[in-house]
């Protein structure tokens, strides 16, 4: 049997306006927002990807010195925004050149934060135009392309509004960005299964590269090429050779994209090796998992189920039945499920993790959902209540993703850090342990804790340009730098007449599992008085619960967990 080629069937004007408004809703929904917390950090991981995007531009190399992710691609997409911002900042007179540039960026980390925060944006909205046309080219016929398209728009507008793809939209991180460059590889995948072409199949392995360059895990999407081997030989038994052959390239082709755009990888692989030893964690604060019944769980009725909603995952499941019975279903259930497992099967639960099965949940939603209207065309009525119901579906996400906008814009520690400015006297030495740098310019001597290196003076780390190295070599090992993760021989270093601790409550809620770190937090409260408690309140208020206390004091009546917030209890 002759493998089905397909064709490219028209796309009707509305639906090419429908799908500009829903990406420009998109694009408008992730820039809203993107200044978060500015210039104070509140992802501290996006410090990583910005100093290797430094560590590049000074050296003019495409050696990061750090492989984790590996974020590769992100880190040169971060090199080549900075060199844009310093070549505008240069002829607008702000900086005289590069060492300029990056004073200006340890002093207020926004000159290249929000940049790349935009850059990510980009990608965010990118993705949610890639969901669009993999769900447009499900369709075998022209039967099948309208309701193709339908999915394709309900998969977009979902992915527009989802909770976590927005959020991580905002946040410099290889997430988003490796979601979009596996959805083009999944798109060749698609094309290669149809048309059988050696092009298609050399696409997907090299933009199947580039995604695993920015993340490793994006590899297991390399199931598509085998879904796609799979339905040729099932329809056209008479090529084995010519379909392994195809396969094996696109193999090739993988390995080409990922050591083209990371070739330090293959160069420098001792220093992968470390990274990756130094990325395994069995445990880590509040991201520690269960067995893979209970991460399940976890994700199911976590970031599915609000990213979805009721309504839509009930859709999905639906759409997943069409999948089942269609030679499409042999790209995108392949690697649902290889993902799906896989993130199950670890020792840590991370919503960002589920970030590239959205895009393919939203396509099986959006099937559910053309099915749906595909059977009511006829009946205007029936299919006013089909849009309806699309409405309705969409209104959990949306919800969700206004509460978590609202959370992130007024952030428990940016409320802490304001109360110290107007309370805390000058002269004296804070302990502060989030990356506050809309703090630096107070008259107070500034220390942060620093894992095996003690606490150490902010102003002179960051008057030395701190590197990605001297960061990963005081973290000893460690996945999180706080006051409960100095060395104990060190802790001498952090006396402070004050601190701004935002870690304890999170090691106070899994002291069983980190038993020495709460207990140094213990110790350090023990000393003191909590003069101000600001906590995290669902809808209002996000971050972490943050503690400004009066250190070297006589020990306070009361637990700190059980003080008053300053809202109730102003001075």
């Amino acid at each position: 049997m002759a493998v089905d080629r397909g064709r490219s069937w028209p796309r009707p004007r509305s639906v090419t306006l429908a799908i500009a408004g829903i990406v420009g809703l998109a694009l408008v929904l992730r820039i809203h927002g993107a200044g978060f917390g500015l210039p104070a950090l509140n992802d501290p991981d996006e410090l990583i990807f910005e100093l290797g995007a430094l560590k590049m531009l000074r050296s003019l190399s495409l050696n990061p010195g750090w492989f984790g992710h590996p974020g590769t691609t992100t880190m040169e997409v971060l090199a080549l925004v900075n060199l844009t911002v310093l070549g505008l900042g240069r002829a607008m007179g702000w900086f005289a050149d590069i060492k300029a540039f990056a004073g200006a960026v340890y002093a207020n980390p926004a000159w290249m934060i929000l940049p790349g925060r935009l850059a990510m944006v980009a990608f965010g909205a990118g993705t949610v135009w890639q969901t669009f046309r993999l769900g447009e080219e499900l369709g075998d016929n022209r039967e099948q392309a309208g309701l193709a398209r339908h999915a394709g728009l309900a998969a977009a507008a979902l992915v527009a509004i989802e909770p976590a793809s927005v959020a991580w939209s905002q946040v410099i991180r290889t997430d988003i960005m490796a979601t979009f460059f596996m959805l083009l590889s999944l798109r060749a995948a698609m094309r290669a299964m149809r048309q059988g072409r050696l092009r298609d199949h050399m696409v997907s392995g090299l933009w199947l590269g580039v995604a695993i360059a920015t993340k490793w895990p994006t590899g297991i999407a390399g199931v598509a090429l085998i879904g796609a081997a799979a339905v040729r030989l099932a329809t056209d038994r008479t090529r084995p050779l010519q379909i392994a052959a195809h396969l094996a390239a696109g193999a090739v082709a993988t390995v080409i994209g990922l050591l083209a755009v990371s070739p330090y990888i293959a160069l420098d692989f001792a220093t992968v090796v470390h990274n990756l030893h130094g990325e395994a964690q069995s445990h880590h604060l509040g991201a520690t998992g269960g067995s893979p019944l209970y991460n399940l769980g976890w994700y199911a009725g976590g970031p599915v189920l609000s990213g979805l909603g009721v309504i839509g995952c009930c859709l999905a499941l639906w759409g997943g039945l069409w999948l089942l019975r269609h030679r499409a279903g042999a790209i995108v259930l392949p690697v649902l499920a290889a993902f799906a497992a896989t993130i199950c099967s670890q020792t840590l639960v991370w919503e960002r993790w589920v970030l590239p099965l959205i895009p393919l949940l939203a396509i099986a939603m959006g099937l559910g959902w053309a099915q749906l209207m595909a059977r009511i065309e006829k009946t205007p009525a029936l299919r006013l209540g089909g849009i309806t119901l699309l409405a309705a579906a969409l209104i959990q996400p949306a919800m969700a993703m206004t509460t978590r906008k609202i959370e992130r814009q007024t952030d428990a520690r940016q409320l802490a850090t304001s109360w110290a400015k107007a309370h805390i006297p000058p002269g004296s030495t804070v302990l502060v342990e989030h990356f506050a740098f809309d703090i630096l310019p107070q008259p107070w001597h500034l220390i942060f804790p620093f894992g095996t290196v003690g606490c150490v003076d902010v102003r002179a780390y960051l008057g030395g340009k701190v590197q990605y190295d001297t960061v990963d070599a005081g973290r000893g090992g460690r996945s999180n730098i706080d006051y409960g993760t100095v060395a104990p021989e060190k802790r001498g270093t952090c006396r402070a007449d004050y601190a701004i601790i935002t870690q304890y409550d999170r090691y106070a809620a899994e002291r069983g599992t980190f038993p020495e770190e709460y207990a140094a937090y213990r110790a350090l409260l023990g000393r003191g008085r909590i003069m101000a408690t600001f906590a995290t309140v669902p809808g209002r208020i996000g971050g972490w619960t943050t503690h400004v206390v009066a250190l070297d004091q006589p020990k306070a009546d009361q637990a700190p967990h059980n003080q008053p917030s300053a809202a109730q209890r102003p001075r």
